[in-house]
């Protein structure tokens, strides 16, 4: 957990859930890993680090829980809608930053959400990457936090037709860290969903 008051009082959590999860052909934030929906295992790895926490979604069926639903700026226009729409909400509430997190990461916890959330500091915005002794490349765009000044890039990257989460981090500059690749068990397909919950079992 963060240990300063401050820092949880800037912070937004915003669960992203608008996905139409294609792959696995049914709404994955509703499927559970480890006796808790996906959803759920988001919202509570922000909770403890941001003052307020929002689900990202314009689905109707998107899973009800004890949070606010906040309907996509952009219906269907891909994760980089999602984070600009975490980025409105955030200005709006008067939150200095957002952290996004995709429901389907069951296995980032407070912990990496804090680690990443520390790391933000003068920073316009800051995602993982895998260790090195992981070996591969990249970096996780929809577990990461952005300032709102990062607003007026993502809004400008989506009107010119850009949809990549990616492409907004290299846009404004922002920072990436180490973060052990494990945690990124991203659940797509029935197969990813056999191995979450297995995971889980063992853990």
């Amino acid at each position: 957990m963060i240990g300063a008051e401050s820092s949880r009082t800037r912070l937004l959590g915003a669960v992203l859930a608008g996905g139409a999860s294609r792959r696995l052909g049914r709404d994955k934030a509703a499927e559970t890993v480890g006796r808790r929906r996906l959803i759920d295992h988001a919202v509570r790895a922000l909770s403890g680090v941001c003052a307020e926490v929002v689900v990202v979604s314009s689905r109707a069926a998107t899973p009800t829980g004890d949070w606010r639903v906040v309907p996509d700026r952009r219906a269907g226009a891909g994760p980089l809608a999602g984070i600009e729409t975490a980025l409105a909400e955030a200005e709006r509430s008067g939150h200095e930053a957002a952290f996004v997190l995709a429901c389907d990461l069951p296995f980032v916890d407070e912990a990496v959400v804090a680690f990443i959330a520390r790391a933000l500091d003068q920073a316009p915005a800051v995602a993982p990457v895998a260790s090195e002794r992981h070996g591969e490349p990249g970096f996780e765009p929809l577990c990461a936090v952005y300032r709102t000044a990062c607003l007026p890039t993502a809004t400008a990257l989506l009107d010119r037709g850009e949809r990549s989460a990616r492409a907004l981090l290299a846009a404004v500059g922002g920072e990436r860290i180490g973060v052990d690749r494990a945690v990124f068990l991203n659940v797509n397909t029935e197969e990813d969903l056999a191995r979450a919950r297995d995971r889980a079992v063992q853990s």
